[in-house]
């Protein structure tokens, strides 16, 4: 949804949106004086107006296909379109390069007919032998990247949506056929209800072949654990730009910045849809939120991203807007099943139990954010009406560490520092509560705080000795299995678990049509891991954009959708389109 069709967040915002509104209607008023049109007879081109956004991290790739995170799919969603886009009002799936599409009736067979006249920004067509590529690409991603590399990165959206790839026994993709050169099939072995809805996130934007090879050829110089820089070729409204060599921005409370700090894209003056009314956008890498404030105040920045309780009042008061998202993330609190001691189911209902989860969402996230007692978002309509829940009880907490036998030993938590996600806003405040909590109930904690930028993600992949760690996941398309398929839809080195009931009950509900035979499914998985805790669902946190008086409008979106062609800056005169 656009800015100017939300309302400001908390109570504290609600007293301030009078004189934000006037403010913004002042903005509007005044970037249109009379007679500032131009005649008739001589139309003139609107230039597009730079717009820097402050980021809390940069992108892992921008090949969105190898990643999971919310800020590689930020940059790389506005190069790289879709077969499918998401109807900005209810979510659902829309046309988008494919004009429309079929279903037969077995589920079997999806057909797209293509966009006409789409070119990617290096020139090639966008063909249905294009189309196929890109399928048959991520299908093979292990003979691309190699096993090992492969093994150390999430599990990736292919592997997700289509259970496995190809050649796995358990995978569902049979191939991708071109039947017209402007129409394709997509061919399953067993039916994906929710295919169409995935189709629509990030990982499945389409990208021109010829730019590829740079990627390909770097693969066997690069280490196992990291991935070569990827700039693949796309159809959307901004095409990769080039940093400028002396910055802008800041990322540590200094006047410098340096060009891996930052992230140009310039607009597309062809893109089909229109110009873009905003570019260049540079997206600044900021990792402080009172940083990115600050930026925000000085006039550097034109928006950020995320606004946490601590900066909020400040924002109100400037007159800034802060824009809210719907909830649709969900954070955990990880625990490692392998370690000697959080392998003790007592061990784990204690933390269950120690952990005041209320108190936690109502005092450092934004207001709307609520207990989480499930990995799956409320509005998704999967809830377990009878869970096994576990109610904060410090007492109850030590008697269960005290019939696991635990004395005293010290226990690796693991947590990112310097960052912000969806989920998490501010890990530094939110780890010392969790802490404290734990702490209460006799549990010594040792803090491993991890910069995001040194790979805490890996972190999560690799064996380790920690006993917790701090994690989240976003949604970017609405069906639970985004959500469980991920954490728990095979064995999961993030928490040392596996267990195979939860793994064929959630293989079993990717093909179900019936919304009440899977919603059953997706009950009875939420009840095992319930009993089993793996992790323990803390928040549905509330997310929120902050942006100045430079800007009219931001698109805000609960999957993260938000295309920077949308955005409205004060210098627009009137309506691209």
């Amino acid at each position: 949804m656009e800015i100017s069709r939300r309302t400001v967040i908390t109570s504290l915002a609600a007293a301030f949106v009078l004189p934000m509104s006037g403010c913004a209607s002042q903005i509007r008023s005044e970037s249109e004086p009379a007679g500032s049109s131009s005649p008739p007879s001589a139309p003139r081109a609107p230039a597009t107006v730079p717009v820097t956004i402050g980021v809390p991290a940069r992108p892992q790739s921008l090949d969105p296909s190898l990643t999971v995170d919310a800020e590689s799919h930020r940059s790389t969603r506005q190069v790289l379109e879709t077969l499918l886009g998401v109807d900005h009002n209810t979510g659902a799936p829309i046309p988008h390069l494919a004009s429309d599409w079929t279903v037969t009736d077995d589920g079997l067979r999806y057909t797209f007919s293509l966009t006409p006249d789409v070119e990617f920004h290096d020139g090639t067509a966008l063909t249905a032998e294009v189309v196929a590529a890109n399928f048959e690409r991520w299908a093979r991603l292990p003979e691309l990247l190699g096993q090992d590399r492969l093994d150390r990165l999430p599990r990736l959206a292919f592997a997700s949506v289509f259970g496995g790839y190809a050649g796995d026994e358990q995978c569902r993709y049979i191939e991708c056929q071109t039947v017209g050169e402007r129409t394709v099939s997509l061919v399953l072995s067993e039916p994906i209800v929710f295919l169409a809805a995935a189709l629509t996130s990030p990982p499945f934007g389409l990208s021109s072949p010829d730019s590829w090879a740079d990627f390909d050829r770097a693969l066997s110089d690069t280490e196992p654990g990291e991935l070569p820089e990827a700039r693949p070729s796309g159809t959307g409204p901004f095409r990769w730009g080039e940093t400028p060599a002396d910055g802008t921005g800041k990322t540590d409370g200094t006047d410098q910045s340096t060009a891996e700090d930052l992230l140009v894209l310039e607009a597309d003056p062809d893109y089909r849809g229109g110009p873009s009314a905003v570019g260049p956008v540079t997206l600044s890498t900021i990792t402080g939120v009172q940083q990115r404030l600050r930026e925000l105040r000085r006039g550097r920045l034109d928006a950020f991203d995320y606004v946490s309780p601590s900066t909020l009042r400040p924002l109100v008061q400037g007159g800034a807007q802060v824009l809210q998202r719907d909830p649709f993330s969900v954070l955990y609190l990880g625990m490692n099943t392998r370690h000697p001691i959080l392998g003790q189911l007592y061990v784990r209902q204690a933390v269950a139990h120690a952990v005041d989860r209320r108190a936690l969402a109502e005092e450092y996230f934004l207001a709307g954010s609520s207990r989480a007692d499930e990995f799956v978002p409320p509005s998704l309509g999967v809830a377990h009406p009878e869970l096994t829940t576990y109610g904060y009880d410090a007492e109850k907490a030590r008697e269960l560490l005290e019939l696991a036998g635990y004395r005293g030993e010290p226990l690796e938590f693991l947590y990112p520092v310097e960052t912000s996600r969806p989920y998490l806003p501010s890990p530094e405040p939110v780890y010392a509560r969790i802490a404290e909590d734990l702490a209460n109930v006799g549990l010594v904690l040792e803090p491993v705080p991890v910069r995001w930028e040194d790979g805490y993600l890996d972190r999560l992949t690799a064996d380790t000795g920690r006993a917790f760690h701090l994690s989240g996941r976003t949604g970017e398309y609405r069906d639970p299995h985004h959500f469980l398929e991920p954490l728990f839809g095979s064995h999961s080195t993030e928490f040392g678990y596996s267990n195979q009931f939860v793994v064929e009950t959630l293989a079993e509900a990717v093909s179900i049509r019936d919304a009440e035979t899977r919603t059953t499914l997706y009950r009875r998985s939420a009840e095992s891991l319930a009993l089993d805790l793996p992790a323990l669902p803390l928040v549905y946190p509330i997310s929120a954009v902050a942006s100045g008086h430079t800007l009219v409008s931001y698109p805000t979106s609960p999957v993260l959708d938000e295309r920077f062609d949308r955005i409205v800056p004060v210098d627009q005169t009137g309506p691209r389109r």
